[in-house]
């Protein structure tokens, strides 16, 4: 029976019965749509597996499935219905019966960063039906630290949301085929496991009050031996994993110290810990919770890789992280792959239950949008901070201040992983935005009118809002102001600053690429987010590297398209990456030219580090 269902064919038939299944199912009532769901969306995707007689079972279900809502909706569905009753007969011929008409597609996306939600509506080409945008308000409790209060995060979330449906009129929230979630990473927040009442602003990833937690930890006892003892390991084994682990140094950015700095300041929720009335995560844990009203206590891979609790190499959380950072694990969510099923929205939210499909660091979200895809391939993300990345598939051992991470979940096989090394600097959109504020320019299209021509520098500066490299307490500032200097001079030191941080981290990260793979060189170099829209900036990272920098289409929302592809993929609606691969093509390339001048105002800039090391104590009072 088997073969004859799945022979030659048959099995057009049954695909035919499948997809006619899917859209008649997407095109019904909430209500109704919900009868069905455990089929269409489980049980027939494991048709291939399952045991002969499950098909002809399968198809009998669903004809009494048809008849019964024929009966309850309106003669347009009794045709529809009726053709899938008649595909469940034993014709053999594919074409005999036409399927009922596809209804069309749309994909919501959600991209948090740290200065703003979007959302986006996509059409199944990744054209922009409607968008919404609207800012986030930080909250600047003490010196370092940087938060979001949940409430008016979710608010503005669902503002966001509801604005872009509204918009995509006469599109409604039933047409929405799936939902994808781009997130900024390492952001954490605890609430009570029953009730959903937060214990805690969300402290964002660039919060670094906890930074003595990780200075203390570095100097253990404790890690000190883990790390020795990985050192005298690793020529015996020659494991990327040893190696990495006897290099292990941890910052700020990891969320186990922001919660045992949670733990410090609030020292009743250790015992409801304890009593495992708590739940923990970063933003996307929580919203997902939000969304399907508390059903979903979940992450993705690439997010949980950002911990600094995640071990890239088992590809799980790493208990011995945990035990020895004292992180109760019961407290941490369960890893899910980049697409797939997440849970579905609470049909109180918006009016229908949307499946979530895709959940995925916004990092890692823009490039995939970018389609930085390959091993060798790297992606500049120039958002609030900025974060190189470069592909190299499997896991790679890494030296001190680059992490192994997750970009997304295989694609043909999802329970495997692509990797990246990836390092970051805190200070870009930041920056910009205070030079906005401080009125070095009026407009962000004025950075535009900049002159591209190498000049000898003679002001610099250090834009060290968050810190530089591993000194989260150094200052930032210029060096070498004089009666000459204009407010033109001071925007091009700040201009300059940036891209010098960028590719100081990226030559960092490049060597240790050739390190780790041997003499394989770089494919491309691709830049993304909103400070990639200065050409100034994208044209001294060309030079001083030596490489072309591509700026894509779609480089502006490059996480948004990046997280709805990967829920159409989710949800099916697209089988293949080269579809995708052929919406994002390159916009403009800067090529690198030889410039003595840009080099030596780097080297001169290189110089001026030291004199803001270490400008800030722990304890320090004043406001910055």
């Amino acid at each position: 029976m088997f073969e004859t269902i799945f022979g030659v064919q048959h099995r057009l038939t049954v695909l035919r019965l499948y997809k006619t299944i899917l859209r008649l199912h997407r095109s019904l009532p909430h209500e109704l749509r919900e009868l069905g769901n455990q089929y269409v969306r489980s049980e027939f995707r494991r048709h291939t597996n399952a045991k002969p007689e499950f098909v002809p079972n399968f198809m009998l279900e669903w004809s009494e499935y048809a008849r019964i809502l024929t009966r309850q909706t309106s003669s347009k569905n009794n045709e529809s219905f009726g053709n899938l009753i008649h595909l469940t007969s034993n014709s053999t011929d594919p074409d005999e019966y036409p399927s009922p008409p596809i209804k069309e597609p749309y994909i919501l996306s959600i991209d948090i960063g740290t200065s703003s939600i979007r959302a986006y509506l996509f059409s199944k080409s990744f054209d922009v039906i409607s968008s919404s945008q609207k800012q986030q308000t930080l909250l600047y409790p003490e010196p370092h630290g940087y938060e979001f209060d949940p409430e008016q995060f979710w608010s503005i979330l669902l503002d966001v949301i509801n604005e872009t449906i509204k918009s995509a009129s006469p599109l409604t929230v039933t047409d929405i085929t799936c939902l994808g979630i781009s997130t900024l990473r390492n952001s954490v927040i605890l609430w009570d496991r029953k009730t959903g009442k937060t214990y805690s602003n969300i402290i964002l990833w660039n919060d670094s009050r906890s930074s003595s937690h990780a200075t203390a930890t570095n100097s253990s006892l404790t890690w000190k031996a883990i790390r020795g003892f990985a050192k005298v390991i690793y020529p015996i084994v020659q494991t990327p994993r040893m190696s990495t682990l006897s290099k292990l140094e941890f910052r700020t950015q990891m969320i186990a110290f922001k919660l045992l700095w949670l733990f410090e300041r609030k020292p009743e929720l250790i015992q409801r810990a304890r009593n495992n009335e708590l739940l923990f995560g970063c933003i996307e844990t929580w919203l997902i919770w939000k969304l399907t009203g508390g059903q979903e206590h979940v992450t993705d891979v690439s997010c949980a890789s950002s911990t600094g609790l995640y071990d890239p190499f088992l590809s799980q959380w790493s208990s011995l992280l945990c035990r020895n950072l004292g992180v109760d694990m019961k407290l941490l969510p369960t890893i899910k792959p980049t697409f797939g099923e997440f849970g579905r929205c609470d049909p109180n939210l918006f009016g229908c239950a949307i499946p979530i499909t895709a959940v995925i660091g916004d990092v890692q979200a823009s490039m995939f949008g970018q389609c930085v895809s390959q091993p060798g391939e790297c992606l500049l993300t120039l958002g609030t901070g900025a974060f190189i990345n470069i592909l190299t598939g499997a896991v790679s051992a890494c030296t001190d201040g680059i992490y192994p991470l997750v970009a997304h979940s295989d694609l043909l096989k999802p329970s495997e992983n692509i990797h990246f090394m990836h390092a970051f600097h805190s200070g870009c959109a930041t920056v910009l935005n205070w030079a906005k504020q401080a009125k070095f320019f009026d407009d962000f299209s004025e950075l535009n009118t900049i002159s591209m021509d190498a000049q000898p520098a003679k002001v610099f500066f250090l834009p060290a809002f968050g810190g530089h490299n591993d000194d989260p307490y150094c200052g930032s500032g210029f060096i070498g102001i004089g009666n000459e200097t204009k407010r033109e001079d001071l925007l091009r030191a700040i201009l300059e600053s940036i891209a010098f941080s960028i590719y100081d981290v990226f030559s960092f990260v490049r060597d240790d690429y050739k390190k780790h793979q041997g003499e394989k060189k770089l494919k491309c170099l691709r830049a993304a987010g909103g400070v990639s829209t200065c050409n100034f900036i994208c044209q001294i990272i060309a030079n001083l590297s030596n490489m072309s920098v591509e700026r894509c289409h779609a480089f502006n929302l490059a996480s948004g398209i990046g997280a709805g592809f990967l829920a159409a993929y989710g949800y099916d609606l697209i089988d293949n990456y080269e579809y995708f691969q052929r919406i994002i093509t390159v916009d403009k390339v800067f090529k690198p030219v030889q410039c003595e001048v840009t080099e030596a105002n780097f080297k001169r800039w290189k110089t001026i580090l030291p004199r803001f090391t270490k400008w800030y104590s722990p304890d320090e009072t004043n406001d910055d």
